[in-house]
């Protein structure tokens, strides 16, 4: 499976083609009408060698006459073209993005068609994988936690929550590749993966390669990727490892083998190394991550990790 980069050259590739073949049908269907516009055509497509050739030679007197041959010949090919309702400006190549002509470059930089193009599939591949478009901090509704005391903690939840909320907004705000990583942790259906993918659209919206998954789906495909099982151009293990933003959701929940535990030690401990920032949502408290994935997640959680301790009663219970 392409990379978000890799589609949106593809997306640009495919534009551009169409743009010429277009313009280049608008060219024949009118050359089938006057068969003098395409022998102009070809006369003044040729003139552009023959101008080189005369150059290098330096005949000045020969290059001022084929000049006014050409001058002559592209005056003669707009009355053609008016003549058949049409203008040279109609035959150009309409391109979707005039400033880098679908190529998605603009000197050494990418095109601002090219940036957007790629948040644009970013944001479509969440979407696909999760609510992340109905999961906005305008939407989180702190209305569920009021006057609720958490049942374990005997914390007051509208409290609880209203910092956590603010806490995720300014984190959003801010996101850069530098930003901490966060786990949030807590019961079910307190807001845990609302607000990683609150987070994650903004992240998108910076134009940060965001990485969203359940921990069971991500650590799946990386488990076929391992075993020859999986058959893609695209690694999931990287794409893991080298986002700017990974948001590993449900952690726990996956069917836990000696390579699934492994892997999240992996996936942990090379993004720490890199410095590139990791949301964790867990229903797991921390005596339990311990237990299931022992004392060197345990350990590198709680010194590289700025945890939320979510608070309240099941929304989704409460909902219906």
């Amino acid at each position: 499976m392409p990379t978000n980069f890799e589609r949106a050259k593809q997306v640009l590739d495919r534009r551009r083609e169409t743009a010429e073949r277009e313009a280049e049908q608008k060219t024949e269907e009118l050359e089938l009408l006057s068969p003098e516009l395409r022998a102009l055509n070809r006369k003044l497509s040729a003139a552009g060698l023959k101008a080189v050739q005369l150059a290098i030679t330096g005949d000045q007197a020969a290059m001022g006459r084929l000049r006014d041959e050409n001058l002559a010949d592209q005056e003669r090919r707009r009355e053609i073209l008016e003549s058949l309702g049409s203008s040279e400006e109609a035959l150009e190549v309409h391109y979707t993005c005039p400033v880098c002509n679908d190529t998605g470059v603009v000197g050494n930089h990418y095109c601002d068609c090219f940036k957007r193009l790629v948040k644009s599939l970013q944001t479509e591949n969440l979407n696909a994988v999760s609510p992340a478009g109905d999961s906005t901090f305008d939407n989180f509704n702190l209305a569920y936690y009021q006057g609720v005391t958490d049942p374990e903690t005997g914390v007051d939840a509208y409290s609880r929550m209203g910092q956590i909320v603010s806490y995720c907004e300014a984190y959003a705000e801010d996101f850069g590749l530098s930003s901490p990583s966060l786990i949030l942790y807590g019961n079910t259906g307190l807001g845990k993966t609302h607000l990683s993918l609150a987070i994650a659209n903004k992240a998108i919206e910076k134009g940060f390669n965001v990485v969203y998954g359940s921990a069971h789906n991500l650590l799946s495909e990386i488990e076929k990727e391992h075993f020859g099982r999986l058959k893609t151009d695209d690694s999931p293990e990287d794409n893991v490892l080298n986002a700017d933003l990974l948001i590993l959701d449900d952690l726990g929940a996956e069917f836990s083998t000696s390579f699934t535990v492994s892997m999240v030690y992996n996936i942990i401990n090379t993004r720490i190394l890199k410095g590139l920032p990791t949301i964790i949502s867990t229903n797991l408290w921390y005596d339990e991550i311990s237990d299931k994935y022992g004392n060197r997640v345990y350990s590198r959680i709680i010194g590289n990790y700025t945890p939320l301790e979510f608070a309240g009663r099941d929304v989704r219970q409460l909902k219906n």
